[in-house]
């Protein structure tokens, strides 16, 4: 069996290589003779990748709610390696990053020219930076999706959020939005596992099964009830699909 998953998991990120790599410059051919480039033009480039790749990688998706028109910071919980796959084909939004995938061949370029924006968690002035980021980002009229848990959760309900981003929402009055995520499977819940290990245990089946669910729009300028209304919206809806469907805490 893990012969299978892990053969059918190198095809897969082969298919993903090869896809990005042929799509990423015929990209850049676009935004440098026929299209002027803006940040719209790389959010639909990462979305008409999103959609064309994730079948391929056996991402089945069932989605609820529906985005707000106006700008948001998206607050989500945080399960697995496929999280920005899944959330990024339904979102026109900048995303945060570890420094470190900037430096990655194609990857990290790709990320840049589609609203991908990078931290560095351990310094302090970039987390100042960053904050004053993701306000500028939302006055231009543009999303950000955080993970808010700040890494990985393989529990049931989500771990504690990190309040600074609620407070740029309070002092800022930037409406937050809080979006739960949840598998079907174990495997799919990324924790002690190498980058490859997971991929294998999440893309190696045929299938990976996930749900997707936008909430409310919430508005405070008390950073405190944001983060507690987004945190309590977020774990019901995922003991509500854990309900009768996801066998990942059986």
């Amino acid at each position: 069996m893990i012969i299978f998953k892990t053969l059918l998991a190198s095809v897969r990120l082969f298919i993903f290589v090869i896809a990005l790599i042929i799509a990423y410059p015929l990209f850049l051919l676009s935004i440098n003779t026929f299209i002027k480039y803006n940040i719209k033009t790389g959010f639909k480039f990462r979305k008409d990748f999103l959609t064309f790749i994730n079948p391929v990688l056996g991402i089945r998706n069932k989605i609820e709610g529906i985005p707000p028109v106006q700008p948001a910071i998206y607050v989500s919980n945080h399960r697995g390696i496929l999280d920005f796959f899944v959330t990024l084909k339904y979102l026109n939004t900048y995303i945060l990053s570890k420094e470190e995938v900037r430096h990655i061949p194609i990857l990290g370029k790709a990320s840049e020219y589609t609203g991908i924006f990078f931290v560095k968690r351990e310094d302090k002035n970039s987390r100042k930076a960053t904050r004053k980021a993701i306000k500028d980002i939302i006055e231009s009229g543009e999303n950000v999706l955080i993970f808010v848990e700040g890494t990985t959760n393989v529990e049931k309900l989500t771990a504690d959020f990190k309040i600074g981003t609620f407070e740029v929402a309070a002092n800022n009055g930037i409406p937050v939005v809080p979006v739960a995520e949840e598998y079907k499977y174990k495997e799919d819940l990324w924790k002690d596992k190498s980058t490859w290990q997971q991929w294998v245990s999440s893309v190696g089946k045929c299938f990976t099964d996930v749900k997707l669910a936008f909430g409310p729009v919430l508005q405070s300028d008390d950073p405190q009830y944001l983060l507690n209304e987004s945190k309590r919206w977020i774990d019901n809806k995922l003991l509500e699909m854990q309900k009768d469907w996801s066998k990942a805490f059986d």
